[in-house]
């Protein structure tokens, strides 16, 4: 009785593992993503910059005139950051305008290289910018800051979410099995 009681036991705590949600190690460490400033429309690549994700901000700029490349747009402070699974844009002192357009924001893409992407979260305290204003695919999103002037510590983060990897399914199943197994043994 014992030993059937501790088999049954072991059984179901490898189904309550195989329950719990495993999702892929999905990392933007160490994978170049694209960044272009897309102005007056989507298609329409204004300023472009390829980073290698790592600590810290991938983007900084200082402000003033003499920006060039993504930076040429920030009369003050502000950097673009890619974290292992997230998008991070900061005003850091004074404010930006981005000019109305058919479209005026970023494209960020190659994002496919850090994993399987499924879908994003949006954190911001930028007026205006809500999911209306975000594309997603799996390999890039776009941000349509058209129109939007934010002030100096106000920040958007796009948090992507990954998708769950395909051995849970393959546990939950295995670990349902055993369990059903144990039963129909038990009752023969």
């Amino acid at each position: 009785m014992t030993r059937s009681l501790t088999r049954t036991f072991a059984v179901c705590a490898l189904a309550a593992a195989a329950a719990a949600p495993a999702f892929a190690a999905n990392d933007l460490t160490g994978t170049t993503v694209a960044i272009d400033w897309k102005f007056p429309d989507s298609t329409t690549t204004y300023a472009t910059n390829s980073v290698v994700v790592g600590a810290g901000a991938e983007v900084s700029c200082a402000g003033g005139s003499a920006g060039t490349g993504l930076c040429v747009g920030f009369v003050d402070a502000a950097t673009i950051d890619i974290g292992s699974q997230s998008l991070s844009l900061t005003i850091d002192s004074g404010t930006a305008a981005w000019n109305t357009a058919a479209f005026n924001g970023y494209e960020f893409s190659g994002l496919s290289a850090g994993g399987a992407w499924t879908g994003y979260n949006l954190a911001t305290t930028f007026a205006g910018l809500d999911s209306s204003r975000i594309t997603f695919t799996p390999d890039a999103v776009w941000v349509n800051m058209e129109g939007i002037t934010p002030d100096a510590g106000e920040s958007f983060t796009i948090s992507l979410t990954a998708v769950p990897e395909p051995t849970s399914p393959a546990l939950l199943l295995a670990g349902l099995g055993a369990i059903a197994w144990l039963a129909r043994r038990r009752r023969a």
